[in-house]
């Protein structure tokens, strides 16, 4: 490979790694940058998530660690319901489906955007997130208003 072209890659990857760390730097500030679907709170009946925007933050991540975009799958989404459901009602984190190659679970967000912030701050579960061989995702929260946190989120990957 060429010198030229190592050097052309490596601005490419380093202006796309600038770009997701102005967008992520916002997830801690009220009124920042992010798209309204991230921030807005789940901890209501009836709150819709914002699914293209995770999915688009998710994969402005992935794009960073070299792994290629998630997509949404219906089946996976399922899962991750069933899985968010169960999590709130028991309070037990939920074990990996054998549909899945991996599985991210949170509770006591409020929003996307803290979620993803919490996911991408560990070191296991941001190496999840950008798990080269996922290529499908499912993705769920669910409220139980009278449950420990409120709020559970599980993002289900698959290949």
């Amino acid at each position: 490979m060429s010198v030229r072209r190592v050097t052309l890659s490596l601005l490419v990857r380093l202006a796309g790694a600038s770009a997701l760390a102005v967008t992520l730097a916002a997830c801690g500030e009220t009124g920042g940058a992010l798209a309204p679907g991230l921030v807005a709170s789940m901890d209501a009946p009836g709150a819709q998530l914002d699914r293209g925007a995770a999915f688009n933050l998710l994969n402005q991540y992935r794009s960073t660690v070299g792994a290629g975009a998630l997509t949404d799958d219906p089946a996976l989404d399922s899962i991750a319901q069933n899985l968010a459901q169960t999590y709130a009602t028991t309070g037990t984190a939920p074990q990996q489906p054998t549909a899945a190659i991996a599985v991210r679970a949170s509770a006591g967000y409020t929003d996307f955007a803290e979620t993803f912030s919490g996911w991408r701050n560990s070191p296991p579960d941001a190496a999840v997130l950008g798990m080269p061989n996922a290529t499908r995702a499912g993705l769920a929260e669910f409220y139980a208003p009278n449950s420990a946190y409120g709020v559970y989120w599980i993002l289900v990957l698959g290949s």
